[in-house]
């Protein structure tokens, strides 16, 4: 008896729990009597108690209820903050880039830009995986500090534009050792390429000079073997990259 007591007041305390962030039907039709200011403060309490379903409800039924209200365009950003927290990213990032569509000259487009390049940041993938979340996270966090040079988010996104080119720059590598590893070289080359010409300053750049060097080599084209390794030299004179390219070059001496 001891034991089922304990398991029914165990299933009492923990239903508040379960409950929390569980959705309430919203009564619509009493909405419609409800002014735009009632209904965001009824889509503002239920994100406050992490309702975030009834929130994004409320704050689109307040849009189609108040389509001229000053608080819709609020609306719709709070709707994308709360499908964020709840993990529904697409709908997220959908909200977002719909609010960018619909004002493109509302002082919270750069805030909007910065959430749909985070929220694709946040998904970015390990590098053997297909990097679409990555590259879309940066075209976006591109977008806004080209477009809104000066903005708080602009600067914010800095750090992660650095560390979503240096996993691309890590992708490509990837890539192009694997086509070495099959000896299709030529398919190699234009990989570890892109990463010289495109990814300047990134770490991935060394190793992916001493890869060329390693490619040429293995097709017979030791003339191009030489001014890559002199590059990697000039540019990376103390990488461990410069000396495994030096070492290989010397044997061909």
């Amino acid at each position: 008896m001891k034991i089922k007591t304990s398991a029914v007041l165990l299933a009492l305390i923990a239903l508040p729990l379960l409950l929390i962030g569980c959705s309430r039907d919203v009564d619509f039709e009493q909405l419609k009597q409800k002014s735009a200011e009632e209904i965001f403060a009824l889509g503002q309490k239920a994100m406050n108690e992490k309702r975030y379903s009834d929130a994004v409800k409320l704050f689109e039924e307040l849009e189609k209820l108040h389509p001229y209200s000053k608080l819709t365009m609020r609306a719709q950003l709070l709707a994308g903050e709360c499908n964020y927290y709840s993990k529904k990213f697409d709908e997220a990032i959908a909200s977002f880039e719909e609010f960018v569509k619909a004002h493109p000259t509302h002082k919270s487009v750069p805030y909007a830009l910065y959430m749909v390049g985070f929220i694709n940041y946040k998904q970015m993938p390990i590098i053997e995986r297909d990097q679409d979340y990555t590259i879309e996270a940066l075209e976006y966090f591109n977008r806004l500090r080209e477009e809104y040079p000066s903005s708080e988010y602009s600067t914010k996104a800095e750090k992660m534009v650095a560390e979503l080119r240096e996993h691309l720059a890590g992708r490509e590598v990837y890539v192009a050792k694997y086509y070495m590893k099959r000896k299709s070289y030529a398919a190699a080359i234009g990989r570890l390429n892109t990463v010289v010409e495109s990814y300047a300053g990134i770490a991935h750049v060394p190793e992916a000079m001493h890869r060329l060097v390693e490619c040429y080599i293995a097709i017979g084209t030791m003339a191009e073997a030489r001014v890559v390794h002199a590059s990697l030299l000039r540019q990376y004179p103390q990488s461990k990259w410069t000396a495994y390219a030096e070492a290989l070059i010397s044997r061909y001496k």
